[in-house]
């Protein structure tokens, strides 16, 4: 493939202007034209790289592009995918892939369609940590799953929601922490492991000065008989974020830049029916740790501009995403309604959760929803 032509909307956002316009710098890619309705901020971004700013988006969808990258505020991706997919062009998403399961089968459906690649900026996939712990329980070297305990934490003063006033707000963001911040947490957590079967979740805001969760608590169950729980906060600090699993055969701790393995010389389900003393010790073995490492907007670049020439999925596709917003969605439900939510989110169960949004945006005054 020759270097790739990208547009870019909403490029005067800090997501764009950090991440992205380094990554596809580093990629060789040709960006043919950036948009934003603050042309001062995609200005900024543009003014070293020699990159054109477009006045209006119908101009910029005009443009000769083999791709779109999207980094508005969550509610407007499903639009803004859709009318770049009808373009003809591919897309990539920065994540949340939407800011509603509904929103985020449209784009699926709408890549489809088209015939075309529709990808999420969901990073923590090239993390050399992440690999290689899905590896391993993908081969069964923790044995049967037992537990997952997920810790995260992204501490955040109140000056972070005034710098941009549509964050933490149901309106303009369509969520808090689950959604801005945990949604890697709950990528990476169902990438590895799979998804659970239902969850039952506590969403509140106890600190910041915001509409939507500042904390979430909650308990998973997997079909296999699995449970779990998850904790994600921007209102506390407790490094580092962490992702656990126990299995049978072993178990794994993730860290950033770190896997821990340790794996059990026998499985416990054999030591359990085995015949031996009654106060035998079960040993876990050594644990030993690995270093990992990437996980960043430029490995995501390499693998999408590779996939696109061979005809491939790129390792985040749009549909790859969908169940760690089916799981966002339903830890909200599950609060809102103080009663366990099955997954994946079954038709009814998405419309449900779009009528809890758009209660929630009227609720505000002088917001329509």
């Amino acid at each position: 493939m020759n270097a790739p032509r990208v547009v870019a909307i909403a490029a005067g956002s800090h997501v764009f202007g950090a991440a992205h316009a380094p990554a596809l710098e580093a990629a060789g890619a040709d960006v043919v034209g950036l948009f934003d309705i603050n042309r001062a901020g995609a200005e900024a971004t543009a003014a070293s790289r020699g990159w054109p700013v477009l006045d209006t988006l119908d101009e910029l969808l005009a443009v000769d592009a083999d791709l779109a990258v999207i980094a508005s505020p969550h509610p407007l991706h499903a639009e803004l995918a859709e009318r770049a997919l009808a373009a003809g062009m591919h897309v990539l998403v920065e994540k949340p892939l939407a800011a509603r399961p509904s929103e985020a089968r449209r784009i699926v459906e709408a890549a489809r369609a088209a015939g075309r690649v529709a990808a999420v900026a969901l990073q923590h996939r090239f993390r050399a940590e992440v690999v290689a712990a899905r590896q391993i329980v993908a081969t069964g070297g923790i044995g049967d799953l037992y537990r997952a305990v997920v810790v995260s934490t992204y501490p955040k003063r109140a000056t972070y929601y005034r710098t941009a006033p549509w964050r933490g707000t149901w309106a303009g963001e369509g969520g808090g922490v689950l959604l801005t911040q945990g949604q890697h947490d709950l990528d990476t957590l169902v990438h590895i492991v799979g998804m659970p079967s239902r969850t039952v979740g506590w969403a509140r805001t106890r600190v910041l000065p915001i509409e939507t969760e500042d904390t979430v608590e909650a308990m998973l169950e997997w079909p296999g008989g699995a449970t779990g729980s998850v904790s994600i906060s921007s209102a506390a600090s407790d490094p580092p974020s962490r992702i656990e699993l126990h299995g049978s055969r072993g178990m794994l701790r993730l860290t950033p830049g770190s896997l821990e393995i340790t794996r059990y010389p026998e499985d416990f389900g054999a030591f359990a029916a085995a015949d031996g003393g009654a106060f035998d010790v079960f040993e876990r073995g050594e644990t030993l740790t690995q270093a990992g490492g990437g996980g960043t907007h430029a490995e995501i670049y390499a693998d999408l501009f590779e996939a696109i020439a061979a005809g491939r999925d790129p390792r985040a596709t749009a549909a790859d995403a969908v169940p760690a917003l089916d799981l966002t969605a339903a830890l909200i439900l599950s609060s809102s309604r103080d009663a366990p939510v099955s997954l994946p989110l079954d038709p009814g169960t998405v419309a449900a959760y779009d009528e809890f949004l758009n209660h929630h945006i009227s609720a505000v005054p002088g917001v329509a929803s």
